[in-house]
C-alpha cells in the first residue's frame, strides 16, 4: 500500500473515531439543545468518514485495475487459452489467412501442425516467411519428454521424422521462404508466430504439449521480443538443415 494511500486512509478512521467521540459525549450535557447538537455534529463526522473510507476503498481497487491493466500491457499480453494445437485451431487459421511478413514455429514433432497446414505451406510462404523447428530426432531430449507426457519412448522422434519425410515429399528441400530444421537444445516453449502476434506456452511434465495452456503476445511488449529472439537463437545457433 502506497503511503499517501495509508495516510488518507488513517485519517478518515481518526475522523470515524472522533464523531463517535463527539455523539458518545452528547450523552454527558444536560441541556436538551447541546445534546442534539452535538449528537448531530458527531453523526456527521462520522458519516463523512465512512464515506471517505468506501471512497477510498472503490478508488484503491480501481487503481489495483488499472495497474493490471497497465502490466498486461507492456508484457503485450493479449489472451490466455487452456490449451493449443487442434483446440484452438481456429485461432490460427483466420490468422494465417492474412499472415503477410512471418510465420514461425518450433515445437517437438509438430504431428498437428502437419495434418492442417502441411499441404498449404506454398501458399502461405508466398505471403509470408516461413520457418519451421523441429525437435531433432536424435536428441536425448525426445525421448526423455516421451517420459514426460506419459508415452512410449520414440513417439515425438518418429514425429518429427515423419514431418521431415512428407515435408520433402512435397517442397523438396524447401526455399528461402520455406525451410525446416531440427533443433538440438533445450526445449523450453512451443512458438507458433503470424505476423505481430505469438502464440506460446510451457512444456509442462505430465501433460500432453497440445494440452498446455497456452498464451498470446502481441509486438509491442516485452513478451515478445524476448519470444521473438529466442526463436532466432535457436534458429541461428542450435539448428541444422533438415
Amino acid at each position: 500500500m502506497k503511503p499517501t494511500r495509508l495516510v488518507y486512509f488513517l485519517a478518515h478512521i481518526i475522523l470515524v473515531l472522533f464523531g463517535a467521540l463527539v455523539t458518545l459525549a452528547s450523552g454527558y450535557v444536560s441541556s436538551d439543545w447541546q445534546q442534539s447538537l452535538l449528537f448531530a455534529v458527531g453523526t456527521s463526522i462520522v458519516a463523512a468518514g465512512l464515506c471517505g473510507m468506501v471512497v477510498w476503498v472503490y478508488l484503491a481497487r480501481t487503481q489495483e485495475g488499472v495497474d493490471r491493466l497497465k502490466v498486461l500491457d507492456v508484457s503485450g499480453m493479449d489472451w490466455i487459452y487452456p490449451s493449443r494445437a487442434a483446440q484452438i485451431r481456429t485461432e490460427y487459421a483466420g490468422r494465417l489467412q492474412k499472415a503477410g511478413s512471418a510465420i514461425d514455429i518450433i515445437g517437438f514433432g509438430l504431428k498437428d501442425f502437419k495434418r492442417d497446414y502441411l499441404m498449404d505451406l506454398e501458399d502461405l510462404s508466398r505471403k509470408a516467411k516461413v520457418r519451421i523447428l523441429l525437435l531433432d530426432p536424435s536428441s536425448p531430449y525426445a525421448g526423455q519428454r516421451d517420459l514426460e507426457e506419459n508415452q512410449s519412448v520414440g513417439v515425438i522422434a518418429a514425429e518429427a521424422a515423419e514431418f521431415v519425410k512428407a515435408f520433402k515429399a512435397r517442397y523438396g528441400a524447401g526455399t528461402d521462404r520455406l525451410e525446416v530444421k531440427l533443433y538440438s537444445s533445450l526445449p523450453e516453449v512451443n512458438i507458433f508466430r503470424i505476423d505481430d502476434e505469438i502464440f506460446w506456452g510451457p512444456y509442462l511434465a505430465g501433460r500432453a504439449s497440445g494440452n498446455t495452456i497456452t498464451m498470446r503476445v502481441k509486438r509491442g511488449g516485452y513478451a515478445f521480443e524476448a519470444l521473438d529472439a529466442h526463436f532466432d537463437r535457436v534458429w541461428n545457433d542450435f539448428s541444422r538443415p533438415a
